[in-house]
Protein backbone atom coordinates (compact mmCIF):
# COMPACT_ATOMS: atom_id res chain seq x y z
CA UNK A 1 0.00 0.00 0.00
CA UNK A 2 1.43 3.39 -1.01
CA UNK A 3 1.78 6.50 1.59
CA UNK A 4 -0.69 8.35 1.33
CA UNK A 5 -3.35 5.59 0.62
CA UNK A 6 -1.98 3.99 3.79
CA UNK A 7 -2.42 7.27 5.53
CA UNK A 8 -5.75 7.55 4.22
CA UNK A 9 -6.86 4.53 5.12
CA UNK A 10 -5.26 4.92 8.87
CA UNK A 11 -6.92 8.23 9.00
CA UNK A 12 -10.50 6.34 8.01
CA UNK A 13 -9.71 3.75 11.14
CA UNK A 14 -8.99 6.28 13.65
CA UNK A 15 -12.29 8.43 12.77
CA UNK A 16 -14.39 4.87 13.02
CA UNK A 17 -12.54 4.48 16.27
CA UNK A 18 -13.75 7.49 17.29
CA UNK A 19 -17.49 7.20 16.31
CA UNK A 20 -17.27 3.94 18.13
CA UNK A 21 -15.54 5.04 21.29
CA UNK A 22 -18.25 7.88 21.62
CA UNK A 23 -21.17 5.53 21.41
CA UNK A 24 -19.79 3.63 24.07
CA UNK A 25 -20.55 5.83 26.71
CA UNK A 26 -24.39 5.37 26.03
CA UNK A 27 -23.43 1.39 26.33
CA UNK A 28 -21.83 1.66 29.35
CA UNK A 29 -24.51 4.18 31.33
CA UNK A 30 -26.98 1.73 30.17
CA UNK A 31 -24.37 -1.20 31.56
CA UNK A 32 -24.88 0.35 34.49
CA UNK A 33 -28.66 1.89 34.75
CA UNK A 34 -29.14 -2.45 34.45
CA UNK A 35 -26.75 -3.64 36.84
CA UNK A 36 -28.64 -1.07 39.56
CA UNK A 37 -31.62 -3.49 40.36
CA UNK A 38 -30.09 -6.03 40.13
CA UNK A 39 -27.23 -4.90 43.19
CA UNK A 40 -29.90 -3.51 45.49
CA UNK A 41 -28.44 -2.27 48.58
CA UNK A 42 -25.03 -2.33 47.39
CA UNK A 43 -23.19 1.39 47.15
CA UNK A 44 -22.29 3.02 43.19
CA UNK A 45 -18.75 1.80 43.98
CA UNK A 46 -19.73 -1.86 44.31
CA UNK A 47 -21.53 -1.35 40.65
CA UNK A 48 -19.09 0.78 39.29
CA UNK A 49 -16.12 -1.85 40.10
CA UNK A 50 -18.06 -5.17 39.41
CA UNK A 51 -19.23 -3.89 35.77
CA UNK A 52 -15.72 -3.23 35.18
CA UNK A 53 -14.24 -6.83 35.75
CA UNK A 54 -15.60 -8.39 32.15
CA UNK A 55 -15.12 -5.21 30.29
CA UNK A 56 -11.49 -5.93 31.32
CA UNK A 57 -11.41 -9.67 31.07
CA UNK A 58 -12.82 -9.70 27.38
CA UNK A 59 -10.02 -6.71 26.53
CA UNK A 60 -7.20 -9.65 27.78
CA UNK A 61 -9.55 -12.45 26.15
CA UNK A 62 -9.69 -10.66 22.57
CA UNK A 63 -5.78 -9.79 23.01
CA UNK A 64 -4.89 -13.51 23.62
CA UNK A 65 -7.09 -13.86 20.26
CA UNK A 66 -5.30 -11.17 18.02
CA UNK A 67 -1.51 -11.63 19.41
CA UNK A 68 -1.60 -15.55 20.90
CA UNK A 69 -0.69 -16.26 24.36
CA UNK A 70 2.65 -14.77 24.28
CA UNK A 71 1.05 -11.19 24.74
CA UNK A 72 1.14 -12.10 28.60
CA UNK A 73 4.87 -13.28 28.70
CA UNK A 74 6.72 -9.84 29.73
CA UNK A 75 9.91 -8.96 30.87
CA UNK A 76 10.44 -7.31 34.62
CA UNK A 77 10.19 -3.99 33.07
CA UNK A 78 7.30 -4.52 30.89
CA UNK A 79 5.62 -5.85 33.86
CA UNK A 80 6.42 -2.43 35.72
CA UNK A 81 5.20 -0.01 33.47
CA UNK A 82 1.77 -2.34 33.32
CA UNK A 83 1.65 -1.96 37.08
CA UNK A 84 1.74 1.66 36.65
CA UNK A 85 -0.88 1.51 33.66
CA UNK A 86 -3.14 -0.60 35.84
CA UNK A 87 -3.03 1.40 38.85
CA UNK A 88 -3.35 4.86 36.80
CA UNK A 89 -6.43 3.33 34.52
CA UNK A 90 -7.86 1.11 37.55
CA UNK A 91 -7.97 4.55 39.78
CA UNK A 92 -9.71 6.87 36.47
CA UNK A 93 -12.09 4.19 35.69
CA UNK A 94 -13.76 3.56 39.38
CA UNK A 95 -13.75 6.99 39.61
CA UNK A 96 -15.28 7.65 35.81
CA UNK A 97 -17.79 5.18 36.08
CA UNK A 98 -19.09 6.04 39.77
CA UNK A 99 -19.15 9.36 38.32
CA UNK A 100 -21.35 8.50 34.93
CA UNK A 101 -24.14 6.87 37.43
CA UNK A 102 -24.60 10.61 38.59
CA UNK A 103 -24.61 12.35 35.27
CA UNK A 104 -25.23 11.82 31.34
CA UNK A 105 -23.31 10.03 29.09
CA UNK A 106 -22.16 13.16 27.07
CA UNK A 107 -20.83 15.12 30.04
CA UNK A 108 -19.02 12.54 31.00
CA UNK A 109 -17.54 12.21 27.17
CA UNK A 110 -16.88 16.01 27.17
CA UNK A 111 -15.05 16.48 31.00
CA UNK A 112 -12.99 13.22 30.33
CA UNK A 113 -11.42 15.76 27.24
CA UNK A 114 -10.08 17.40 30.19
CA UNK A 115 -7.28 14.90 30.23
CA UNK A 116 -5.76 17.11 27.20
CA UNK A 117 -4.64 19.91 29.00
CA UNK A 118 -3.20 17.93 31.79
CA UNK A 119 -0.26 16.70 29.50
CA UNK A 120 1.58 19.23 28.35
CA UNK A 121 0.99 20.52 31.60
CA UNK A 122 2.74 17.44 33.08
CA UNK A 123 5.32 17.85 30.52
CA UNK A 124 5.83 21.35 31.54
CA UNK A 125 6.62 20.63 35.03
CA UNK A 126 8.90 17.45 34.38
CA UNK A 127 10.96 19.63 32.49
CA UNK A 128 11.21 23.01 34.73
CA UNK A 129 9.66 25.02 32.06
CA UNK A 130 6.56 27.37 31.53
CA UNK A 131 3.60 26.00 29.57
CA UNK A 132 3.42 27.53 26.10
CA UNK A 133 0.86 30.50 25.73
CA UNK A 134 -1.24 28.14 23.82
CA UNK A 135 -1.46 25.73 26.35
CA UNK A 136 -2.64 28.24 29.13
CA UNK A 137 -4.76 29.88 26.64
CA UNK A 138 -6.34 26.04 26.42
CA UNK A 139 -6.58 25.63 29.95
CA UNK A 140 -9.08 29.02 30.29
CA UNK A 141 -11.03 27.46 27.61
CA UNK A 142 -11.52 23.79 29.15
CA UNK A 143 -12.09 25.75 32.78
CA UNK A 144 -14.70 27.48 31.48
CA UNK A 145 -16.34 24.47 29.34
CA UNK A 146 -16.14 22.33 32.60
CA UNK A 147 -17.81 25.02 34.66
CA UNK A 148 -20.66 25.54 32.36
CA UNK A 149 -21.35 21.34 31.93
CA UNK A 150 -21.12 20.70 35.43
CA UNK A 151 -23.52 23.98 36.58
CA UNK A 152 -20.86 24.92 38.60
CA UNK A 153 -22.39 26.83 41.93
CA UNK A 154 -20.75 30.14 41.81
CA UNK A 155 -22.04 30.91 45.27
CA UNK A 156 -20.31 27.78 47.48
CA UNK A 157 -17.89 27.19 44.30
CA UNK A 158 -19.07 23.50 44.50
CA UNK A 159 -19.27 21.35 41.57
CA UNK A 160 -21.38 17.71 41.66
CA UNK A 161 -19.99 14.51 42.95
CA UNK A 162 -20.45 13.07 39.44
CA UNK A 163 -18.78 15.77 37.61
CA UNK A 164 -16.34 15.83 39.94
CA UNK A 165 -15.27 12.37 40.25
CA UNK A 166 -15.07 12.54 36.28
CA UNK A 167 -12.47 15.28 36.42
CA UNK A 168 -10.38 13.64 38.74
CA UNK A 169 -10.76 10.59 36.93
CA UNK A 170 -8.64 12.61 34.33
CA UNK A 171 -5.70 13.49 36.45
CA UNK A 172 -5.31 9.88 36.32
CA UNK A 173 -5.82 9.11 33.11
CA UNK A 174 -3.43 11.87 32.09
CA UNK A 175 -0.60 10.30 34.50
CA UNK A 176 -1.45 6.81 32.19
CA UNK A 177 -0.91 8.72 28.90
CA UNK A 178 2.46 10.39 30.01
CA UNK A 179 3.70 7.26 30.78
CA UNK A 180 3.66 5.85 27.23
CA UNK A 181 6.09 8.39 26.42
CA UNK A 182 8.66 7.78 28.68
CA UNK A 183 11.92 7.29 27.89
CA UNK A 184 12.66 3.74 29.83
CA UNK A 185 9.70 2.08 28.30
CA UNK A 186 10.36 3.34 25.05
CA UNK A 187 11.83 -0.55 24.07
CA UNK A 188 8.50 -2.37 25.48
CA UNK A 189 5.98 -3.83 23.57
CA UNK A 190 2.81 -1.80 23.73
CA UNK A 191 0.05 -5.28 22.98
CA UNK A 192 2.20 -7.15 26.07
CA UNK A 193 1.66 -3.97 28.23
CA UNK A 194 -1.64 -3.39 27.57
CA UNK A 195 -2.56 -7.04 27.75
CA UNK A 196 -0.94 -7.45 31.23
CA UNK A 197 -2.60 -4.08 32.65
CA UNK A 198 -5.98 -5.42 31.38
CA UNK A 199 -5.56 -8.45 33.67
CA UNK A 200 -4.03 -6.83 36.17
CA UNK A 201 -7.12 -4.55 36.18
CA UNK A 202 -9.73 -7.41 36.70
CA UNK A 203 -7.70 -8.36 39.66
CA UNK A 204 -7.85 -4.83 41.10
CA UNK A 205 -11.82 -4.39 40.22
CA UNK A 206 -12.52 -7.96 41.28
CA UNK A 207 -10.91 -7.09 44.68
CA UNK A 208 -12.59 -3.85 44.88
CA UNK A 209 -16.10 -5.42 44.19
CA UNK A 210 -15.57 -8.47 46.94
CA UNK A 211 -14.77 -6.00 49.58
CA UNK A 212 -17.63 -3.58 48.98
CA UNK A 213 -20.05 -5.86 48.42
CA UNK A 214 -23.05 -6.42 50.81
CA UNK A 215 -24.70 -9.28 49.71
CA UNK A 216 -22.78 -12.19 47.78
CA UNK A 217 -25.54 -12.90 45.92
CA UNK A 218 -25.23 -9.48 43.62
CA UNK A 219 -22.31 -11.21 42.52
CA UNK A 220 -23.29 -13.40 40.07
CA UNK A 221 -26.88 -11.74 39.41
CA UNK A 222 -26.03 -9.30 36.50
CA UNK A 223 -24.15 -12.92 34.45
CA UNK A 224 -27.77 -13.98 34.07
CA UNK A 225 -29.21 -10.33 32.64
CA UNK A 226 -28.73 -11.28 28.93
CA UNK A 227 -29.20 -7.54 28.29
CA UNK A 228 -26.25 -6.51 30.58
CA UNK A 229 -23.88 -9.28 29.15
CA UNK A 230 -24.68 -7.62 25.58
CA UNK A 231 -24.24 -4.09 26.78
CA UNK A 232 -20.70 -5.51 28.45
CA UNK A 233 -19.45 -7.14 25.26
CA UNK A 234 -20.51 -3.89 23.33
CA UNK A 235 -18.93 -1.45 25.67
CA UNK A 236 -15.53 -3.47 25.50
CA UNK A 237 -15.57 -4.14 21.66
CA UNK A 238 -16.85 -0.46 20.91
CA UNK A 239 -14.83 1.47 23.83
CA UNK A 240 -12.46 -0.39 24.94
CA UNK A 241 -10.27 -3.39 23.54
CA UNK A 242 -11.48 -3.22 20.08
CA UNK A 243 -10.06 0.29 19.41
CA UNK A 244 -7.31 0.05 21.29
CA UNK A 245 -6.15 -2.56 19.01
CA UNK A 246 -7.01 -0.75 15.97
CA UNK A 247 -5.40 2.73 17.04
CA UNK A 248 -1.96 1.03 18.31
CA UNK A 249 -1.72 -0.35 14.85
CA UNK A 250 -2.82 2.69 12.42
CA UNK A 251 -2.07 5.83 14.66
CA UNK A 252 1.80 5.51 14.24
CA UNK A 253 0.58 6.43 10.49
CA UNK A 254 -0.86 9.50 11.14
CA UNK A 255 0.53 12.86 12.92
CA UNK A 256 -0.41 13.75 16.44
CA UNK A 257 -2.28 16.47 15.62
CA UNK A 258 -4.31 14.63 13.23
CA UNK A 259 -5.29 11.76 15.85
CA UNK A 260 -5.58 14.26 18.75
CA UNK A 261 -8.26 15.89 16.42
CA UNK A 262 -9.96 12.39 15.53
CA UNK A 263 -10.38 11.48 19.28
CA UNK A 264 -11.66 14.99 20.43
CA UNK A 265 -14.57 14.62 18.13
CA UNK A 266 -15.53 11.39 20.52
CA UNK A 267 -17.75 13.14 22.95
CA UNK A 268 -19.42 15.22 20.06
CA UNK A 269 -20.32 11.28 18.82
CA UNK A 270 -21.82 10.50 22.61
CA UNK A 271 -23.97 13.68 22.95
CA UNK A 272 -25.35 13.02 19.38
CA UNK A 273 -25.76 8.82 20.15
CA UNK A 274 -27.31 10.01 23.46
CA UNK A 275 -30.01 11.94 21.63
CA UNK A 276 -31.14 8.63 19.93
CA UNK A 277 -29.91 5.38 21.24
CA UNK A 278 -31.08 5.70 25.24
CA UNK A 279 -35.09 4.95 24.41
CA UNK A 280 -34.52 2.32 22.34
CA UNK A 281 -31.93 0.48 25.20
CA UNK A 282 -34.34 1.12 27.94
CA UNK A 283 -37.22 -0.82 25.79
CA UNK A 284 -35.07 -3.38 25.24
CA UNK A 285 -33.40 -3.54 29.06
CA UNK A 286 -36.45 -2.59 30.40
CA UNK A 287 -34.79 0.36 32.22
CA UNK A 288 -35.29 3.47 32.33
CA UNK A 289 -33.14 5.93 30.32
CA UNK A 290 -34.65 8.77 28.30
CA UNK A 291 -33.34 10.20 25.21
CA UNK A 292 -31.08 13.33 25.94
CA UNK A 293 -31.67 16.23 24.29
CA UNK A 294 -29.00 18.87 22.52
CA UNK A 295 -29.25 21.87 25.25
CA UNK A 296 -27.58 25.13 25.37
CA UNK A 297 -25.55 23.60 28.22
CA UNK A 298 -24.44 20.57 26.47
CA UNK A 299 -23.34 22.69 23.23
CA UNK A 300 -21.78 26.20 24.67
CA UNK A 301 -19.71 24.08 27.15
CA UNK A 302 -18.63 21.27 24.78
CA UNK A 303 -17.85 23.86 21.68
CA UNK A 304 -15.39 25.60 24.56
CA UNK A 305 -14.03 22.48 25.48
CA UNK A 306 -13.81 21.15 21.06
CA UNK A 307 -12.24 24.18 21.09
CA UNK A 308 -9.22 24.16 23.58
CA UNK A 309 -8.59 20.62 22.12
CA UNK A 310 -7.96 22.18 18.63
CA UNK A 311 -5.98 24.66 20.07
CA UNK A 312 -3.41 21.88 21.78
CA UNK A 313 -3.15 20.03 18.65
CA UNK A 314 -2.39 22.40 16.49
CA UNK A 315 0.30 24.43 18.31
CA UNK A 316 3.77 23.47 16.79
CA UNK A 317 5.09 20.13 18.93
CA UNK A 318 8.36 21.16 21.33
CA UNK A 319 11.84 19.37 19.62
CA UNK A 320 11.43 16.20 22.32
Amino acid sequence: MKPPARHGTALAILAACTLTTGASFVLYKASLLVQAPLAAGESTWFIAAHNLVPRFLLGVVLLVAVYGGRVLQLTRGEWAQAGFMAVTSFAGCLLQADGLQRTTAATTAFLTQFYVILIPLWWALVHRRRPATSVLLAGLLVLAGVAVLARVDWQELRLGRGEAEVLLATVFFSLLLCSLNWPAFAAHRPERTSAAMFLLEVLLFGAVSLAVCREPAHLAAPYRSFPWLWLALGATLLGTAGPFILMNRWQRCVTTAEAGLLYSFSPVVAALTEIALPAPLARWTGIRYDNQPLTLTLLAGGALILGANALIQLRPRPAE
